[in-house]
């Protein structure tokens, strides 16, 4: 569905009918999904980031950033906070119930300017497909991809 077939829909949920990159009215914030490619080329690979940042003349722990973004569920696991040009960050996590690796890009108030998702099978390949139940343990997932990531770095 192209953007201007969910115009009719509430800014809420134009992000749920849509393939396309659309355009929060509110704020401008971009919502889009992305491949595992364009977020490690953007990025960086995870992992590679920090666990805190100076942003607004401050300094954040990742886990005040997920805090911030009430991302407290035992499915939400922090992955890295990596700096960006502007007074930006970007934050990075697993959300276990969509089982996608989330990015945030947000400003120095808080503001998420973007945000993109890949699936977590982007970067486990086959080995998503046989984790069975373990699919639904975010932290199971977390560690199964840290082992993958690790073991292609070393080989």
């Amino acid at each position: 569905m192209c953007t201007e077939a969910v115009q009719g829909y509430p800014p809420s949920l134009r992000l749920f009918y849509s393939w396309t990159v659309v355009v929060r009215e509110k704020r401008g914030t971009t919502v889009s999904t992305l491949d595992k490619k364009t977020i490690e080329e953007r990025f960086g690979p995870l992992w590679s980031g920090r666990q805190e940042v100076f942003l607004g003349g401050r300094t954040r722990t990742i886990s005040e950033v997920k805090r911030t973004f009430d991302l407290v569920a035992d499915d939400v696991v922090a992955i890295d906070l990596v700096g960006l040009p502007g007074e930006k960050c970007a934050f990075r996590f697993y959300d276990g119930e969509d089982r996608r690796v989330v990015v945030f890009v947000f400003d120095a108030e808080g503001e998420i300017l973007e945000e993109h998702r890949a699936h977590i099978a982007e970067w486990l390949g086959d080995i998503y497909h046989e984790t069975g139940a373990l699919a639904y343990d975010a932290e199971a997932m977390i560690h199964i991809l840290q082992k993958k990531l690790a073991s292609e770095a070393s080989g």
